[in-house]
């Protein structure tokens, strides 16, 4: 029969004794001073909707283009789902299309002839957003 006292090591003093759990909790720490990219996936993901949403405000339909809005839509979408998945899953492939989609919204106004309008400001803000935001996210990944 044991008792509580003879099963522990009094000669070895308390700051050397490490036992094996100690060891296996050290191991399962996450490594201090990585900095965590959610932040910048949350601007993404806000940027993508006010993407989808600002077609009200800045009024792609009424000026009559179905265009501008279906791309910005469509965009604005893909680049919700693909942060969402990057938030929940890290995948850093992601991030290629997520900056593929930015490029998009910046080469936009050339390719569908916005010309100099509330539309074309719009898509250049948000795609250098979104591109700074993913260059930053990847880079933490």
């Amino acid at each position: 029969m044991t008792s509580f006292i003879s099963d522990q090591d009094f000669t070895t003093p308390a700051h050397i004794r490490v036992t094996l759990d100690d060891v296996k909790h050290e191991e399962r720490r996450e490594p201090r001073g990585k900095a965590s990219s959610a932040p910048f996936h949350t601007l993404v993901f806000l940027a993508a909707v006010w993407l989808v949403v600002s077609a009200v405000p800045i009024g792609y339909l009424g000026a009559g283009r179905y265009d501008v809005f279906w791309s910005d839509a469509v965009t604005g979408i893909t680049i919700a789902i693909v942060t969402t998945i990057r938030l929940l899953h890290s995948i850093p492939a992601f991030a290629w299309v997520t900056g593929g989609l930015a490029a998009w919204l910046l080469a936009a106004p050339l390719v569908l002839q916005y010309g100099w309008s509330s539309a074309t400001a719009n898509d250049i803000i948000v795609g250098v957003l979104i591109l700074a935001c993913t260059a930053l996210s990847a880079a933490d990944d």
